[in-house]
């Protein structure tokens, strides 16, 4: 009997409409319809159909350029045909960007040695019609002070002033590994990227938010180095909305080059 092939997929959607990547009972979410085009391409029934397996999870409303995952694949199909044969069977909001034979023990998600994620913040007056992809910050926002508040984010630090999770959802550490938080100009859109080995859930949110009152001068430049020395510290939490986050890639080379 043939061993299946392991396939790996870069993905990018716009999340606006979608409940998230992750497999929910009910709801709409990426990883449903990948599974779903996958089970169809493969004329697979619902009860045979392989797991779609993300380098990570996106929630509500939060895109990707660079999503990474991986399924096993019942026979051999050449990845022109199941890049093509999976973007006939998706909505125009998720695209297959490439399909490539993986080797056997590939994982999407534990081979990654880190991800990078750009949240863009619109800086003036803009059309309502981009806010779909940006969260409009307004203008007037100190770029310095925000530059501040972002480069105490590098260096491994425990990050659970910068998340929330759901009761028996607590992540097993809330330390993290940041390589790098630089903000880029691009037009009229502030974007800050963010590289580290991984994410807590709303992280890159919460720093944005934080950033963006920093930038406001509702919040001190340090007040990002207090919360990093004193997570449980009293005092304001911001967060950011998921329109203007999106995953920009994800690396599978050692850490710190990403």
């Amino acid at each position: 009997m043939r061993s299946p092939v392991r396939v790996r997929l870069d993905l990018a959607y716009d999340g606006t409409d979608f409940a998230g990547w992750q497999r929910q009972p009910d709801r709409d979410t990426i990883q449903s319809r990948i599974e779903t085009a996958v089970g169809r391409l493969y004329r697979q029934a619902p009860g045979q159909r392989a797991p779609v397996v993300g380098a990570g999870r996106t929630d509500a409303g939060v895109h990707a350029e660079g999503q990474v995952a991986h399924f096993d694949a019942p026979i051999t199909i050449p990845p022109t045909g199941i890049r093509a044969g999976l973007n006939s069977l998706l909505p125009d909001t998720i695209r297959v960007l490439g399909a490539t034979e993986a080797a056997a023990d590939f994982h999407a998600r534990f081979d990654a040695a880190g991800k990078t994620y750009r949240y863009h913040l619109l800086t003036g007056a803009v059309s309502p019609l981009r806010t779909r992809y940006a969260w409009p910050a307004g203008d007037g926002l100190s770029r310095e002070a925000m530059e501040e508040g972002a480069a105490a984010l590098v260096g491994r630090h425990d990050f659970r002033a910068f998340f929330a999770a759901p009761p028996g959802e607590e992540p097993a550490t809330p330390i993290r590994n940041v390589f790098n938080a630089r903000f880029i100009e691009a037009g009229d859109e502030l974007v800050l990227e963010v590289s580290a080995e991984g994410f807590l859930r709303y992280m890159v949110r919460r720093m944005v938010g934080t950033l963006v009152a920093i930038g406001r001068g509702q919040l001190p430049p340090d007040r990002i180095a207090e919360m990093l020395r004193n997570p449980e510290a009293p005092g304001p939490r911001f967060r950011a909305p998921a329109a203007g986050l999106r995953l920009y890639r994800v690396h599978y080379d050692a850490p710190g080059r990403c």
